[in-house]
Parts: structure tokens; sequence; C-alpha cells
């Protein structure tokens, strides 16, 4: 089943084209994909880490003159909007929300860590910058929730290559302490690069690392694998380098704050992060 109420011949595959597909039979006349439907038919993937597995959100936008408020069938979330034919494009056939417009919806409508997932990975792939979208949001002024865009995108960095990175990199800002560097590479003695981390402080010589998914699932051959790392990349370049799932990165408890204020030597106390929440991964 592609989505609630739509069914397609398992010899057809599961592609973005055949998904597009599906979402049309569910598009009314006049209609438009939006928000995580739009992002998902621009190949990213929005879905927080408790719906992982679930089928994308099925999120359409209709003329606020129609009278769809909500679109009265399951699986679909209907909302009513004015959308300007500019944003405005067609993917494999369907309507749906320009890469702009849908990066700027993400970040004022979903909560921070998902809004800086999909901006930065909106921006990772090159199919919007953050001086476009910094523009269309100014130019948003007055509207609602836009604020939440404008601080979610002063801190989008295209460099960021997970939603992780990004969760994580948020958790940092909002706890007040300062922000490392993005995709350290480590390199030999010839400038080979050998190594890269997701992020760190090069004074410190310290790596914060997001581990993901696949953190619950690896076995025992993958941890040791990782220990290797860490041990070489300890040994070479004297970096110490942490490890976060998204249990630390979005559950209630400070441990990424309190090692970065134990390892930095920082005298302060974290600020409270207002929205983390359990993760259900």
């Amino acid at each position: 089943m592609a989505f609630a109420g739509v069914y397609l011949p398992a010899a057809l595959g599961d592609t973005p084209e055949v998904r597009m597909r599906a979402m049309a039979r569910l598009l009314p006349p006049g209609a438009a994909l939006v928000r995580e439907s739009a992002a998902w038919a621009h190949g990213i993937d929005v879905r927080p880490p408790d719906r992982f597995r679930a089928r994308p959100k099925l999120e359409v936008a209709s003329p606020s003159s129609f009278d769809l408020n909500a679109v009265r069938r399951d699986g679909v979330h209907g909302h009513l909007l004015h959308l300007p034919p500019s944003d405005v494009t067609m993917v494999a056939g369907v309507p749906v929300t320009t890469a702009a417009r849908t990066a700027v919806d993400l970040a004022r409508y979903c909560e921070p860590y998902m809004g800086l997932a999909a901006v930065d990975m909106f921006c990772h792939r090159g199919l919007v910058d953050v001086d476009e979208l910094q523009d269309r949001i100014a130019r948003l002024a007055g509207q609602r929730w836009i604020g939440r865009a404008r601080r979610i995108c002063r801190l989008s960095d295209p460099r960021a290559e997970s939603p992780g990175e990004s969760w994580l990199r948020l958790r940092i800002s909002e706890s007040e302490l300062p922000l490392p560097d993005l995709q350290i590479e480590l390199r030999d003695a010839g400038g080979r690069p050998i190594y890269r981390l997701d992020m760190g402080y090069e004074e410190a010589l310290l790596a914060l690392e997001y581990d993901g998914i696949e953190y619950h699932y690896s076995g025992i051959e993958q941890s040791a694998r990782d220990t290797r790392r860490q041990h070489a990349i300890r040994e070479r370049w004297g970096w110490q380098t942490w490890s976060f799932h998204a249990g630390h990165v979005l559950g209630h408890r400070p441990v990424v704050e309190e090692l970065i204020i134990d390892k930095l030597g920082l005298g302060v106390v974290p600020a409270r992060v207002r929205w983390v929440r359990a993760a259900q991964v």
C-alpha cells in the first residue's frame, strides 16, 4: 500500500515516480503537495524519528476559496492557503510547492529540530541557498511563525550531512554553548584526508558525532570498527571522539551539554532546551 486507500501492484516497485503517481490519486483538483509531502517529492525525507518507518505524511494545500478543510479522507492532511503560481512547480506531473517555499514552510511549522534538519538538507543538496531563504523570510515579516523560520535560517549550514547533525547543532545552540565547526577533515602527512568528523572544537581536540538509527541496530562487528576508528583518531591526531544517538540529542537529559561543559572547562549551567522530547526510535 502506497498511502491509505491507494494500492499498487508489487510489480511496479517502490520508486519516487510510482509514489508520486500514488499521491496524485489523492490530490483534489487545484491542490498542491506541501510541507512534508513536498519535501519528499523534492527528494528530502523529513519524517521525524518516531515515524521513520511510516509512510510520508500526505499534506495538501487548496485555495482558500475551496471548502476543503481538511481534505476529508483518511491519511490526507489538508490546509487552506493561498499559493501564488511562483511558489508551485511540477514534479513528475504533480503540483508541489517549490524547494524554497517548502523549506520555509517546514522551518515555520515543524518542531525546530525538524525544521533545521529540513533547511540544512535542502541547502546541502543545492536545492536552495541560505541567502535565498533569508530574502524570502524577510518578505514574510509579520506572518505566523515566521520568527521561528528566521531563527532556524540563521543557524542553517549546508555542510550538515544528516538530520542528526542538525539536531545536535541546534541543541548546542539553544543551550547557549559555543558552536562547533563542521565536517573537520583529518589528514595524513601528505595532506590526504583519512577521516572526517561531523563536528568539533579544534582547540580542545573534541569531536562530536551523531550515530543515528543504525546505532541501535549495529552489531558487534560495527561496534568494534567504531572503537578502532576512535582509537586511531585519538592516537594519531589527539582528538577525543564522542558519539550520540537520538535518545541523547532529542531526550530531556543534558547529556550533550554536560559533556561539552566538562571537556571545554566551561563554568556554566546549560540553559534548558525547550523543544527536546523523548526519542521514539
